[in-house]
């Protein structure tokens, strides 16, 4: 049996040195075209990171061990999520560049990006890999609502060592919101806050029918609409959005809702008899005021206040009381709101339009009190009227603008900015800005920082000392960022401005940290 074995084993072996002999004239023609040989050096670049928004760029070093008769084409591809196997093409030459939008990854679970080089003569492809970690490219800075169509809402951003602390670059990311998602928000945004939603921070933003969240980590798009609410609503139009220590703010078709969002959602609207219009005043400052909130009901004709949001204090809305004092707070029927705003020392200052005579004016009451011995909270009282019938142009203002450590705040009309000063008995006006030709202003407001003045810190250098103007001409948005001078009387250094262009028409620009 064992012999049996052998010679079937030797003539398996005899059979196979026959066939391989006979096809080694075959192999050996390969000797006269010889395939080339592509290699790419990865040295220096065997693991690539890049911040989110900014452009990749990659200029691989290849060898081409080749004939002059042979050419290549390039492939970039990039898988859509990490370890997913579905890929899109990002570039079609050897050096890439191409701006990431995707969202940032973890260390651990980075991105494949694949070159393909294929030599067109014989079809070979030959392929290098490198992982690719997207760090998050958004900090602190300038957020820039703006529109395109004037229907739909993007998400611009702007990073500079003017809104940026401990930055010295200048990083302008455009239409962030639609390159993350897809698409644009839906609706003009016409309200935003910076808050925490659970462990997210994010921004939170509202249109006249939906109220919606951004992640600011890679600004995909959040929670929205009954995602926000313990029980559906029957309308998400947005009025207003704040916030002030341990709540956020929103206020909807005459209806205000507070609840802290890091750790809860909202719930039913605050219980009261008037209709919260959308201009209100809160002191968001941190050391838990006695009034939180401070508006003028334009149907009972008379300011009202609301010592607290939190649900263990004083939510009851009360009218302030009648005083005999500069004016009455109780007994001021007829009047429109036009802007509203606090001040650093807590002062509740109300900008109104009489509906009949069509004359403005500033309604200033104190910011409340505590009685201790009784443990009540004492209400605002009045403490000043400014008359604004000389303030010129006032009537054709569309933008109000505050500052909180001065007794001074800033007007726009389409073409101009006013600084009104109220600090004497009488106030002054003066023209601080003209827009270039050709160009119209969409928004103005004062920089603070996201959570000024929410929290005790030391706030950057630059915090309520420049104002954040938006222009258009028709095809083009600028922002503006103008330094103010001169204390107490509102001067725009005009030296100084710095302008940053490419942007659509802003609707408004708020903060983020």
């Amino acid at each position: 049996m064992k012999t049996i074995k052998f010679k079937y084993l030797y003539g398996l072996v005899s059979l196979f040195l026959v066939l391989f002999y006979a096809c080694k004239d075959d192999l050996s023609s390969l000797d006269t075209n010889k395939l080339p040989n592509v290699i790419v050096d990865t040295v220096g670049n065997s693991k690539l990171t890049v911040f989110q928004f900014d452009k990749l760029t990659l200029d691989p070093k290849v060898n081409l061990e080749t004939i002059k008769d042979r050419t290549f084409k390039y492939e970039w591809t990039i898988n859509i999520e990490p370890s997913s196997t579905e890929y899109i093409v990002i570039g079609n030459q050897k050096k890439l560049d191409y701006q990431v939008s995707f969202v940032p990854t973890s260390i651990d679970r980075p991105h494949q990006l694949v070159l393909k080089i294929t030599d067109e003569k014989s079809g070979l492809d030959y392929i290098q890999d490198w992982p690719l970690q997207i760090r998050n490219g958004i900090g602190e800075g300038i957020v820039v609502v703006e529109t395109y169509d004037n229907t739909n809402t993007d998400i611009s951003h702007i990073m500079s060592p003017l809104v940026t602390p401990d930055f010295n670059l200048e990083k302008i990311r455009y239409k962030i919101y639609s390159s993350v998602n897809g698409a644009p928000i839906s609706g003009l945004v016409n309200s935003m806050v910076y808050t925490k939603l659970g462990a997210n921070n994010v921004l939170l933003a509202g249109t006249n029918n939906n109220l919606l969240s951004i992640k600011t980590l890679d600004y995909s798009a959040g929670d929205q609409k009954e995602k926000l609410f313990y029980a559906p609503q029957s309308s998400y139009s947005t009025g207003f959005l704040g916030n002030v220590v341990q709540n956020d703010i929103y206020v909807s078709e005459g209806k205000i809702y507070s609840n802290w969002l890091q750790i809860s959602k909202f719930g039913l609207p605050n219980a009261n008899n008037y209709t919260i219009p959308n201009i209100i005043a809160i002191n968001s400052r941190y050391d838990y005021p006695n009034i939180v909130l401070n508006f003028y009901s334009e149907d009972k004709g008379h300011f009202a206040y609301q010592p607290s949001f939190a649900s263990y204090a004083d939510r009851t809305m009360r009218p302030v009381p009648s005083s005999a004092g500069v004016f009455n707070p109780n007994q001021l029927p007829n009047k429109k709101n036009i802007a509203a705003s606090v001040n650093n020392q807590g002062d509740f200052l109300h900008l109104l339009k009489d509906k009949t005579t069509n004359k403005y004016g500033l309604w200033i009451l104190t910011a409340g009190g505590y009685d201790s011995e009784n443990w009540v909270i004492t209400p605002s009282n009045p403490k000043k009227y400014v008359d604004l019938s000389n303030a010129p142009e006032i009537d054709q203002a569309t933008q109000f603008a505050f500052l909180d450590n001065q007794q001074t705040f800033f007007y726009a009309t389409k073409t101009k900015i006013y600084a009104v000063i109220y600090a004497a008995t009488n106030p002054s006006f003066g023209l601080r800005y003209t827009a270039a030709a050709n160009e119209e202003i969409t928004s103005l407001k004062m920089y603070y920082q996201a959570d000024y003045p929410l929290v005790s810190r030391d706030f950057f250098s630059k915090n309520g000392k420049q104002l954040i103007l938006g222009t258009y001409n028709g095809t083009e948005g600028k922002v503006h960022v103008l330094p103010i001078v001169n204390e107490g009387v509102g001067t725009i250094d005009q030296t100084n401005i710095k302008t940053y262009t490419g942007f659509g028409k802003i609707l408004f620009t708020t903060t983020q940290l």
